[in-house]
């Protein structure tokens, strides 16, 4: 069998580009017993991948080198299975190659059960999904987030952002996003429920926060880094928490105003979601309940097609697309 791949041709100089990428054809080795071959039919792409182009492996995956074959998360159709129990037509979320077809051992992939499969595909890759954990976990967990907590949450219209502030809201929290565009912040407003929304296009973001918390704020989770943390440790009150999620933002290192964390007493935690999947089981039950009564939404943008990966991950890098990028592929 011949399936069709996304390779990384050239290490990225500045900004990621579609023209870094190329698709090809490969041919399937024939299945082992304990495998499956599985179709993706949803992809999830991160943005964090785009540290390891070209660079050092990270505790998500490998270094990724021209000539190889990045990795993401998906919604996979069993297609062929050298496994009892798993028939054609199943379906499972999995981290595959992006490829039209991928050959997986049993124990990789986590069985959409048939009772929840009136679920949109997507939402296993957004509130149900790796972004979903992410956020659930860095918020709960990591952040110890309360119903009278004030919490900034940046890259808010983003796949994790979206999350975390519908999950901060379903618990009760008082929520103010900022995101890129005044598109994004009708967005978190209208349709997340963003108690305030911020473009951080419109200012100085320490200046755009102080007047959208006057009060301050006790939560920040960052997915971005730069100029937004800075801000929020300038506006985070005594005992204020920071959960280090992502730093994407171009230039993103060290804050200039750490020694507030002396002064406000804060507290700053980084983490990496695949070191708690102790909490699945809680984050499926809490959040399945949320999807079920209506309190939280698959946030997300699609793009047709294996040949379209190249430009959803450009484009979900260039901050033009609100949610989670998903490319649907066709069985």
């Amino acid at each position: 069998m011949i399936c069709r791949e996304v390779q990384l041709t050239a290490v990225p100089d500045g900004a990621v580009r579609a023209e870094d990428f190329g698709v090809f054809e490969k041919e399937v080795l024939p299945l082992r017993d304990g495998q499956v071959l599985v179709g993706p039919r949803r992809l999830g792409l991160n943005a964090g991948l785009a540290h390891r182009l070209g660079g050092e492996g990270t505790a998500y995956g490998p270094g990724i080198g021209v000539g190889d074959v990045p990795s993401s998360d998906a919604v996979v159709e069993v297609l062929e299975s050298a496994v009892e129990g798993l028939s054609p037509g199943d379906l499972a979320v999995a981290k595959v190659p992006w490829c039209t077809a991928a050959v997986l051992g049993a124990d990789e992939l986590r069985m959409i059960d048939g009772a929840t499969q009136d679920v949109d595909l997507e939402a296993y890759l957004t509130v149900l999904g790796h972004v979903g954990f992410t956020a659930y976990t860095g918020l709960v967990h990591i952040g110890e987030v309360r119903p009278d907590d004030i919490v900034y949450v940046s890259g808010a219209a983003g796949g994790v952002g979206s999350c975390v502030v519908q999950f901060a809201k379903a618990r009760g929290a008082t929520v103010i996003g900022v995101a890129g565009s005044s598109d994004k912040v009708a967005l978190l407003r209208d349709v997340l429920g963003a108690d305030r929304a911020i473009n951080r296009h419109d200012g100085p973001a320490v200046d755009l926060l102080r007047d959208a918390a006057p009060e301050g704020i006790d939560l920040y989770y960052d997915n971005v880094g730069g100029e937004q943390l800075d801000a929020a440790l300038e506006v985070l009150r005594v005992g204020g928490r920071v959960v280090i999620c992502g730093a994407v933002a171009a230039g993103s290192g060290g804050p200039a105003n750490y020694r507030r964390m002396i002064y406000q007493e804060l507290t700053m935690r980084g983490f990496t979601v695949t070191a708690h999947e102790d909490l699945r089981a809680q984050f499926e039950s809490e959040v399945g309940r949320w999807v079920r009564e209506g309190a939280v939404r698959s946030l997300h943008t699609v793009f047709d097609g294996i040949d379209r990966v190249p430009e959803a991950f450009a484009s979900l890098l260039a901050g033009g697309s609100s949610g989670r990028v998903i490319v649907a592929i066709d069985g």
